[in-house]
């Protein structure tokens, strides 16, 4: 054991507390999954503010999703929980009026809330529209970069969203159809020869997006079933986000008897002549940062960013500003020098954003001491989550995670806290992997969850000592 960790210290990088139980660790890490793999892992004492083991604690690594945590920490250091996305509706003062609406980034305009616009032009007794001219100007839209792909998590963001900009198929397997939700005259489906399965099986259909005047067309080929609707295959992506929720504003106004007589405009737009309608108000930013987290929603992150720049830089708001106010929050907050890291986006897509394990060890400090009542929410409770399921995890241990892959990378992430409340007493943990020159796919926990679990090994065994 003396002679493996010499190896391991000349090898890797290792530090460990002489005497404490990371054999297991050391052991697990000689297994054959990890023969091509590099491996960054630091857990720390939060009780006593100290790191018991390390494992290349300064490598770079390619964050995934766990830049969303840096994104959280930016966020709740320069604006409160309880800030709102407020986007004002206008009305002009010719006869037959027009609607003016001025988008402000919220990710998740809804249905409910298009319903009060009717609802107000009702009360004016409006029933006939000129035209809707909707401003898109404060808020830069998100380039695609990701060609047809139709995946829901390659969702654009911009000033004007409808339902993250998304939609979901469902599947009635006893008519062989799918339908659409959001219902939307916006979307259409080429579903020729498309083969219907029982949901015993995944169908795991391919979908391309394209483009077409004035909706999007969604190309659906091979097989489907009601697994591939409960694994979330058939949640997709608009293409253009500004006309999708053009559309679905049009169709709600409609829905009310409300007509519109001339195409919508996208143009911008100033308030001189107009009259305030309504603003439309949205849920408190603590609860777009809870589902960006739990549900790892890139759009959500992508728009926060460009929301943030926008508040700090003026208009419009643009991911460069917003990476702006992430490199500061590093380095006021976390003490890391701006050279010493990069982010290229908010939510982690990019392959080019680097951190190091010792920089997210450096958050979850920072996060517990400053937001320790923001963890149940912000991360995921492992023993509610079925990603988890064959974890091994002691009754006494509670234990909330961020993960972050990209699979096609090779990257495997996680990161997070185990607090012991039989001796009260909590760590952090951070895991970064990723195989070399890509020669693999990394599915999720496939290389951090059997980590995890040894980490949670010799953390019992430390306990025990």
């Amino acid at each position: 054991m003396v002679l493996l960790r010499l190896f391991l210290i000349v090898l890797f990088g290792f530090s460990f507390i002489q005497g404490q139980p990371f054999e297991d660790i050391e052991s697990r890490l000689q297994d054959r999954l990890y023969r091509d793999v590099d491996v960054a892992i630091i857990i720390s004492d939060l009780s006593r503010s100290n790191s018991l083991y390390k494992v290349q604690p300064h490598l770079d690594f390619i964050p995934a999703s766990l830049t969303k945590l840096f994104l959280t920490g930016t966020c709740l250091d320069y604006l409160s929980t309880s800030y709102r996305f407020k986007t004002k509706v206008y009305l002009d003062k010719e006869d037959i009026p027009s609607l003016y609406v001025k988008g402000e980034g919220d990710p998740n305009q809804t249905r409910e809330q298009f319903i009060l616009i009717a609802k107000a032009l009702k009360k004016k007794n409006i029933g006939v529209l000129k035209s809707i001219i909707l401003d898109a100007s404060k808020i830069q839209m998100d380039a695609n970069l990701y060609g047809n792909s139709a995946r829901y998590y390659y969702a654009l963001g911009g000033a004007l969203n409808f339902n993250y900009n998304q939609i979901r198929l469902m599947v009635n397997e006893d008519q062989k159809q799918l339908t659409v939700s959001p219902e939307s005259s916006f979307v259409d489906l080429d579903i020729r020869s498309l083969r219907y399965l029982s949901s015993k099986k995944r169908g795991f259909p391919k979908i391309s997006l394209h483009q077409r005047p004035g909706f999007d067309k969604y190309i659906i080929r091979g097989a489907v079933s009601k697994q591939d609707e409960m694994y979330t295959n058939l949640n997709l992506r608009v293409s253009r986000p500004t006309h999708f929720y053009a559309s679905m504003l049009k169709q709600v106004l409609l829905d009310h008897d409300i007509r519109v007589i001339e195409p919508l405009s996208f143009e911008r737009f100033y308030n001189k002549k107009k009259k305030r309608l309504l603003t439309l108000t949205s849920l408190p930013l603590f609860n777009y940062l809870e589902d960006m987290n739990q549900d790892s929603s890139n759009m959500i992150a992508s728009s926060i960013l460009k929301v943030l720049g926008k508040l700090k830089y003026g208009e419009p708001g643009t991911q460069r500003k917003g990476l702006l106010l992430m490199d500061q929050f590093m380095h006021k907050r976390l003490d890391v020098q701006t050279d010493m890291f990069k982010f290229k986006d908010g939510s982690g897509l990019s392959s080019y954003n680097r951190i190091t394990a010792d920089h997210v060890s450096r958050f979850l400090t920072y996060f517990k001491k400053k937001y320790p009542e923001s963890i149940k929410t912000m991360f995921v409770d492992i023993k509610q989550s079925s990603d988890y399921d064959d974890m091994e995890v002691p009754e006494h241990y509670d234990i909330y995670v961020k993960s972050g892959t990209l699979s096609n990378l090779g990257v495997n992430n996680l990161a997070g806290y185990v607090n012991d409340s039989r001796i009260g007493k909590s760590y952090s943990f951070v895991i970064l992997t990723k195989y070399r020159d890509n020669k693999e796919p990394a599915y999720k926990g496939t290389l951090s969850n059997p980590l995890l679990q040894q980490i949670l090994a010799s953390i019992q065994k430390m306990s025990l000592n």
